[in-house]
């Protein structure tokens, strides 16, 4: 373990020293993740990317190198979206595997929602149905993200939204399938996938519900004490979720009880694809 980390902690500061990364001169280290470091870079023509390199500590026989380049084949498969972050390039500098994407000016949702962002009641709606049109581009293509969740959703200075980390996402069975091993952040995670049962796109869905419950109340939908019993409650069918209206009266009736649709604990009484789901948000929200 120790040995893996001062691997990992050598090949920073390599970098860092060398500011350059193949033809890539590195700004500023943006994030570190369990896959995966990203710099805000420029290209050989000046232009501003995030580079996205792949750790090279990984343990034999883990899963990481086989995660981050599926998310990299996805991201390069899928047609650009103007709500999902744009894929440029990929390749390997002396054996270090990276992506090249889109940077995006901004922070993501989590980071706005922890600090109360004042800006957020002015984006609530945009932020719900980009995100809805996001999904929705990626199920048309034929594949379910499996980590939909705030930290996964950037928003720019703008106010625009991007989703973006596709590592978990898979293709979309022809009927419902399980998985080797769970995928995705446990409270965002459908019952389905928390209990290993076959499962669909329709995980996506109530990851959106959860994400779109949190956002717009501040609370998560299932209530505890502590983690444990949220979680409790997560997989409890009979737990009945609180209207969203008790924590914000401003929302529409009818979003509410769409979102509280997209939580049930069974698939087939959730909205059937996001197609449907992105109709009724249209409808409620009065988007042409």
């Amino acid at each position: 373990m120790r040995a893996a980390f001062s691997t990992f902690w050598r090949s920073i500061i390599e970098l860092v020293e060398n500011k350059k990364f193949g033809s890539y001169r590195l700004v500023e280290r943006i994030a570190k993740g369990g896959l995966a470091t990203i710099w805000l870079a420029s290209d050989s023509d000046g232009q501003i990317v995030a580079l996205r390199v792949m750790h090279d500590s990984f343990r034999a026989g883990s899963s990481g190198p086989k995660l981050f380049r599926r998310g990299c084949e996805i991201m390069e498969s899928l047609p650009e979206h103007p709500n999902i972050v744009r894929f440029i390039s990929k390749g390997k500098e002396k054996g270090r595997e990276y992506i090249v994407i889109e940077y995006i000016e901004g922070c993501c949702l989590r980071e706005m929602m922890v600090r109360k962002d004042s800006r957020l009641d002015e984006i609530l709606s945009d932020i719900v149905v980009e995100l809805a049109t996001a999904l929705e581009h990626l199920h048309d293509n034929g594949f379910m993200h499996l980590d939909i969740k705030p930290e996964n959703l950037i928003v720019s200075r703008g106010g625009t939204s991007y989703l973006c980390d596709f590592d978990t996402a898979h293709l979309i069975p022809d009927k419902p399938t399980k998985l080797e091993k769970k995928s995705g952040t446990p409270f965002y995670m459908s019952p389905e996938l928390m209990n290993g049962w076959k499962f669909d796109h329709r995980a996506d869905v109530y990851a959106f519900g959860v994400t779109v419950y949190e956002l717009l109340t501040g609370v998560k939908p299932f209530e505890g004490q502590t983690q444990k019993a949220m979680l409790a409650n997560q997989l409890n069918q009979r737990y009945r979720i609180r209207e969203l209206r008790n924590f914000n009266s401003n929302i529409p009736i009818k979003l509410d009880e769409l979102i509280i649709k997209c939580l049930d604990f069974i698939p087939e009484k959730r909205p059937p694809n996001m197609t449907v789901l992105v109709r009724d948000i249209y409808r409620i929200m009065g988007v042409r």
